[in-house]
């Protein structure tokens, strides 16, 4: 699969094994400002899900919960997809790591 901004999600991939879910936000946003179409959706999806697991490591339920809605709505518009990749999976397991569960692989592992 051919990832947008191969770079940036490279470093993001690194920083999100570690756990460095704020540096993750910080390493994707400036490929997701300058991204357009579902490129964008996927990149600022992305972002708001690493923004909820930080949210959630700094004990602001409220503002994970927030962040999980909003990169759920920018995904529903792809319709979870993206070139071909189901984006469900990734985003049920960083439901379930708001409550407590270990965040999922990074999406592109494979």
């Amino acid at each position: 699969m051919r990832q947008p901004n191969r770079e940036a999600l490279e470093r993001a991939a690194r920083l999100w094994r570690e756990g460095a879910f704020w540096e993750v936000h910080e390493a994707l946003e400036p490929a997701w400002m300058a991204a357009r179409g579902e490129e964008r959706l996927l990149l600022h999806g992305l972002i708001q899900l690493a923004a909820a697991l930080e949210a959630r490591r700094r004990g602001h339920a409220r503002g994970a919960r927030a962040n999980l809605a909003k990169a759920r709505a920018k995904w529903a518009a792809l319709g979870f997809r993206y070139r071909g990749r189901d984006l469900r999976p990734f985003l049920e397991g960083c439901v379930r790591a708001l409550e407590g569960a270990p965040a999922p692989a990074w999406p592109w592992e494979d």
